[in-house]
């Protein structure tokens, strides 16, 4: 009779240990992922739930008619909605979309209205393109257009009638003709510039929301002193602000800026549920939302 070796079953022993502990490592790991999966489905469809009540909240908040004070505490001071024993709360941040140049407005097309909308955003485009020192500002300048007028075409059919509501050019469409520009031209500098201050990205609107206009676009348009602006101008407050500093009122009374308060802006909510934190985005343009994306 040949005696097992004690060495040989201590190690089948372990062997054996070893490879059920890689088990339920495996199955615990499963099971992990499978509930976070099933949480984050269940905080999806609270997301649902949440939006309505977010922009209910929204719509009691602005009123019928908005006012720039409303709005500037909107994008001010972003709204809270907590449960009275704090089991939850969703906090509703916003900021004006229409608060910029249009980038779309840089394919020109149509008669007068559309030639002095082009004319300032052209203008806007050759001085923060001359400050950056551009090596080929005309070669973005038709990447930029040909953008636009492609997304159109695709909404359309190159032999439909093109509606200047639809252009339309993403932040993410423009920085991929940044991106053919720097291929083309050998010009980083292209990336240096603070678009964001300037232009607006997306869909086409015909008339800018001038009280929440950044310092830097005030200082551009209308040609004066960026200190001035950075130290004097109010948010929500323009037209008396160009008054006081002897500014080009023609311009701000032409149709290019709006003669009302414009409830168009991009917000996005966090709220907590069961053990994390969500968020999800979405589009609130007088009244009517769209574009909900669920951030998680």
């Amino acid at each position: 009779m040949v005696k097992k070796r004690p060495a040989i079953t201590l190690f089948i022993t372990l062997a054996v240990i070893v490879a059920m502990l890689a088990l339920v490592a495996i199955v615990f790991g499963y099971l992990s992922e499978a509930r976070a999966k099933a949480q984050d489905k269940a905080a999806l469809i609270q997301a649902n739930v949440i939006y309505a009540d977010s922009i209910d909240a929204l719509k009691r908040f602005i009123g019928k008619k908005p006012t720039n004070n409303i709005l500037k505490n909107i994008y001010t001071i972003p709204l809270t909605i907590q449960e009275e024993k704090g089991n939850f709360n969703m906090i509703v941040a916003c900021t004006p979309s229409h608060a910029a140049i249009p980038i779309t407005w840089l394919s020109h097309k149509g008669g007068a209205k559309e030639q002095n909308r082009y004319n300032l955003a052209n203008r806007v485009f050759e001085d923060i393109t001359t400050q950056a020192r551009l090596k080929e500002p005309s070669t973005l300048l038709d990447l930029i257009a040909q953008a636009v007028d492609a997304r159109q075409n695709i909404s359309f059919g190159v032999e439909g009638r093109l509606n200047k509501a639809k252009r339309y050019l993403s932040y993410s469409g423009f920085k991929k003709v940044l991106n053919e520009y720097r291929l083309k031209t050998n010009d980083s500098r292209v990336y240096k510039i603070h678009w964001n201050l300037y232009f607006s990205f997306g869909q086409w609107y015909g008339a800018i929301d001038g009280n929440f206009l950044s310092s830097k676009l005030i200082a551009t348009i209308f040609d004066i002193d960026k200190q001035i602006v950075q130290e004097d101008f109010k948010s929500g407050e323009l037209k008396s602000f160009l008054q006081n500093n002897g500014a080009d009122m023609d311009l701000y009374n032409s149709e290019i800026f709006a003669k009302k308060p414009v409830a168009a802006m991009r917000c996005s909510t966090t709220y907590t549920f069961a053990k994390g934190s969500y968020s999800f985005s979405f589009k609130y343009n007088d009244g009517k939302v769209d574009s909900f994306e669920f951030l998680q």
